[in-house]
């Protein structure tokens, strides 16, 4: 779980055009987000977020042996305390949040807290938002494209408006699986947009690979 695909493509795609300079990844995992949001913005601070405890342990190792350090730091604790105690406000925050709409806990490992919302429900991820998002700041998170109507009504009730989306899918004859979204307090034009991950089996669209290009060896 420490590398998906997923938190590739947002990371990467993550509109940075206002130059965040503080910046939140909630449920930060091991720190992917939070490390390739570090290299994208050299000006910003990064807070990652994280419950898990192996996961904190190592992101907090991750942060500490990458070039960006200094400008790095991990929270060990439930989003939702960190957001009700909180008196920053950040001009970015992002989320690879958990998929499934589900108030029981599957297990006790590592993957079924990262893919279990009854850690983090998807009203507690936005009112935390809301609290937490700079006037002028911007809010993206990966989730799967049938969610997406839920999640835009869940925004507006929040005061969040869609204002960005790229709606992703395998290849050119699948369905749309994934949406990345980027929310803010100021409404704008919707701009939609389309990515197909391969040509074929294990060969990326060049749109694919220019995105991600800066990030893998």
């Amino acid at each position: 779980m420490k590398i998906g695909t997923d938190g590739v493509l947002l990371g990467a795609w993550t509109p940075i055009a206002k130059h965040p300079l503080s910046v939140l990844d909630v449920g930060s995992g091991t720190g992917l987000i939070a490390l390739m949001l570090a290299q994208r913005l050299p000006n910003a601070n990064v807070v990652g977020v994280e419950i898990d405890d192996n996961a904190a342990n190592e992101a907090a190792d991750n942060f500490k042996n990458s070039p960006w350090t200094s400008r790095l730091k991990l929270i060990h604790n439930r989003f939702q305390v960190f957001a009700e105690k909180s008196d920053e406000t950040f001009d970015l925050i992002v989320s690879n949040p958990p998929f499934f709409k589900t108030s029981i806990k599957q297990s006790k490992s590592s993957r079924a807290t990262a893919r279990n919302n009854h850690y983090l429900p998807y009203e507690d991820l936005f009112a935390g938002v809301k609290k937490l998002l700079s006037n002028q700041g911007e809010f993206t998170l990966i989730c799967p494209f049938e969610y997406r109507d839920d999640l835009i009504e869940l925004g507006l009730s929040n005061v969040l408006y869609l204002n960005q989306e790229l709606c992703v899918k395998g290849s050119h004859t699948s369905s749309f699986k994934r949406i990345l979204m980027c929310f803010s307090k100021v409404k704008t034009n919707l701009k939609t947009q389309e990515l197909v991950l391969e040509k074929k089996r294990l060969l990326r669209t060049v749109a694919y690979q220019n995105l991600v290009s800066d990030y893998y060896l």
